[in-house]
């Protein structure tokens, strides 16, 4: 199936062009948590990050997609890798999911490609950015839903928003 979502809506392409608005995001946009809602308004998911109780680590966070039941649809955790910073900073390229007892992993290309692959690699959806018309334009298995894609889609932002100071850093320290 293939989606494009634009100003916080997802549309699914039909002959190349978008269609019907499946799932959007409700205004404001700014909060951490993000409500998905039904074209006609009915919320449908949540999308949140948590900070890990039981971590050692003050950097470690759960992405969480619950229903309005607060019952966890997916959950995935951030993986973070060492980058050779001055400071020593640490960035996230990947994270590791679980839905319906399934394992995934989303994986940041670039902030402007990411892939989700199941436990065999199969790629089950892949977002990019579009560069043309703007927004993201996302393939995906019919394994996830419009809502499903969208929380998938602000797990990716919250990624990229987590890497964010540290190339930041990195372009200073260039200087």
């Amino acid at each position: 199936m293939k989606y494009l979502i634009k100003t916080g809506k997802l549309y699914q392409i039909d002959n190349g062009r978008p269609g019907a608005k499946l799932a959007c995001l409700k205004p404001p946009y700014y909060p951490v948590k993000k409500t998905i809602i039904s074209p006609d308004g009915r919320i449908k998911l949540y999308a949140d990050v948590k900070n890990c109780q039981d971590s050692k680590r003050n950097r470690d966070q759960l992405y969480i997609l619950s229903d309005s039941l607060n019952q966890t649809i997916l959950s995935g955790r951030p993986v973070y890798t060492r980058k050779l910073l001055l400071l020593g900073g640490i960035a996230a390229n990947q994270i590791k999911l679980t839905m319906d007892h399934r394992p995934y992993n989303l994986y940041m290309k670039s902030c402007q490609e990411y892939c989700i692959m199941d436990e065999n690699s199969w790629v089950a959806a892949r977002l990019e950015h579009n560069p043309k018309g703007g927004g993201w334009l996302v393939e995906s298995d019919p394994v996830f839903t419009p809502f499903i894609l969208m929380g998938l889609f602000i797990f990716c932002r919250y990624l990229d928003k987590n890497n964010e100071f540290l190339t930041e850093m990195e372009n200073h320290s260039d200087e």
